[in-house]
């Protein structure tokens, strides 16, 4: 017969301790650990244990500390078990992480962190401004009128298995400003396995897009990331990086999805990424596979591909390696 933890040590707490939790994150020690349920949960708790977890990723971040590689783990009892945030979140503290209590997904992790208003035109949902910190597990969610999700204003970050819920409102769908997720003067910052995008709410009405890379922004890397649309006009991106800098040395997408659901009757786009002539470096899109748009940039002058395309004759393959 199985011997239950609290038949051996009847007084003590049940609950995860830093050791346990390292591996999740992927560091060998991590900090205090700080928990958050947005359904039972209280900001009058003291987060320290799942039956006393904060409601808010706001209150978690509060109580954690700079450099000591703190974690939040968001632990929903309810169906979502995504966080009412009442303002705008500003994650600034360098090495703190968060990460999901939930299966390792890369659409829609049931443990997130959601706005609880509308009328964000200019303030992401959610800005990281600290380096070094990791988010895995979770969705960040928007779906009141709020133009950007996620502005990453930092460098050295670290996404895994985390959906980019944006432009989660048909207002939005139809604002120029609507953005996932946006990554401002910031490199060397790596996704893997995300979802940036939704193909639930129609896009078209101006020229948003799912990512924008804006400033100086060398190194970004995306691995098996897929970018969702559902576009009912022809002038929205999955990508857009059309200023100075934007992908300074390179920006890689590599086993990445771009699709559109034109199949569902959604509109082909005109580009699917909107990239600068001057973006002082190259844009790899390797073994990522598109569907929905005309083309897949506006222009090829910095843009360096290996991927497998579609004759649109007969639906045989064949493999295009091109330098321009």
């Amino acid at each position: 017969m199985p011997i239950k933890f609290s038949d051996v040590y009847p007084n003590e707490d049940v609950k995860i301790y830093p050791e346990n939790i390292a591996g999740m994150v992927g560091l060998p020690s991590v900090g205090k650990i700080f928990y958050v349920d947005p359904t039972a949960g209280s900001n009058s708790d003291s987060g320290t244990s799942k039956e006393a977890a904060f409601a808010t990723i706001t209150q978690a971040h509060t109580s954690m500390s700079a450099d000591n590689d703190d974690v939040a783990v968001i632990a929903g009892t309810g169906a979502t078990g995504r966080t009412s945030e009442a303002a705008a979140v500003t994650w600034s503290k360098r090495r703190t992480h968060i990460v999901g209590n939930g299966p390792a997904r890369k659409m829609n992790p049931r443990n997130g962190i959601a706005a609880g208003y509308s009328g964000g035109t200019t303030t992401a949902v959610f800005t990281i401004t600290g380096n070094n910190c990791s988010f895995s597990n979770i969705s960040f969610a928007t779906f009141n009128d709020n133009n950007i999700l996620v502005d990453v204003q930092a460098d050295y970050l670290t996404f895994k298995n985390v959906h980019f819920q944006g432009i989660g409102h048909a207002d939005t769908g139809d604002d120029a400003n609507g953005r996932s997720l946006l990554i401002t003067d910031s490199g060397e910052n790596e996704f893997y396995n995300c979802t940036i995008g939704l193909d639930t709410i129609a896009r078209g009405g101006a020229a948003n897009s799912s990512l924008e890379l804006t400033g100086s922004c060398p190194r970004n890397k995306f691995y098996g990331c897929e970018f969702p649309m559902y576009a009912d006009g022809a002038t929205v991106t999955w990508v857009k990086a059309d200023t100075g800098n934007c992908y300074e040395r390179y920006l890689l997408f590599k086993d990445c999805l771009f699709t559109n659901a034109t199949l569902g009757s959604a509109t082909e786009i005109t580009v699917g990424m909107d990239l600068s002539t001057t973006g002082n470096g190259q844009v790899y899109c390797i073994d990522s596979p598109w569907y929905g748009a005309t083309d897949l940039v506006n222009n090829v002058t910095n843009l360096i591909q290996a991927n497998t395309v579609y004759d649109t004759n007969d639906q045989g393959l064949m493999t295009v390696h091109a330098n321009s």
